[in-house]
């Protein structure tokens, strides 16, 4: 269910469903690198879902959002300017997502940093599971909502895949 990945400026809701996509496909990955045991890689794409989340919503209001830099670059949610971004995007309505992004960074981190203790926050593999978990959930629960005009019967599947690999992860908890 790949999506060629072009520019908004010659096909915003094709660049908005492939970046919806992206979410929903790393979230699964997430889960499945989790239980297999991969739990830095799983936070990566953690990570790398938030910010194709993030990049997906600022495409779909960059009127809203009004400013040039969204229009040249921010779309893309460049990693080093998700904080600034969550905080837009919060202002116009979706308070969910400076949650998820301060969570994504942490997460992000840990992806390099492991439990190295001058540079983690995490102490314990349960505390890394409980921010996973949290991320997920909190995408899952808006997703729909954030993309009605976008939602179809394949976001449909790629959507309850995902869930049920979350039932998954969490009967193993």
């Amino acid at each position: 269910m790949e999506e060629k990945l072009l520019t908004p400026k010659f096909d915003k809701k094709a660049y908005i469903r492939a970046r919806i996509i992206e979410t929903l496909d790393d979230l699964d990955i997430a889960i499945n690198m989790w239980l297999a045991g991969r739990s830095r890689n799983s936070a990566g794409k953690a990570f790398g879902a938030v910010k194709a989340l993030l990049s997906a919503l600022v495409t779909k209001n960059l009127d809203k959002l009004n400013s040039e830099w969204y229009i040249k670059r921010g779309y893309s949610a460049p990693s080093h300017a998700l904080k600034g971004i969550s905080i837009d995007l919060a202002k116009i309505g979706y308070t969910e997502v400076e949650e998820i992004t301060n969570v994504a960074l942490l997460l992000h981190d840990y992806q390099y940093n492991g439990f190295d203790p001058d540079f983690s926050k995490y102490k314990t593999e349960d505390e890394v599971l409980h921010d996973l978990t949290l991320t997920i959930k909190i995408v899952l629960q808006n997703i729909k909502k954030w993309f009605p005009e976008e939602w179809g019967k394949e976001l449909e599947t790629l959507y309850n895949l995902v869930l049920s690999d979350l039932q998954k992860l969490e009967s193993k908890r």
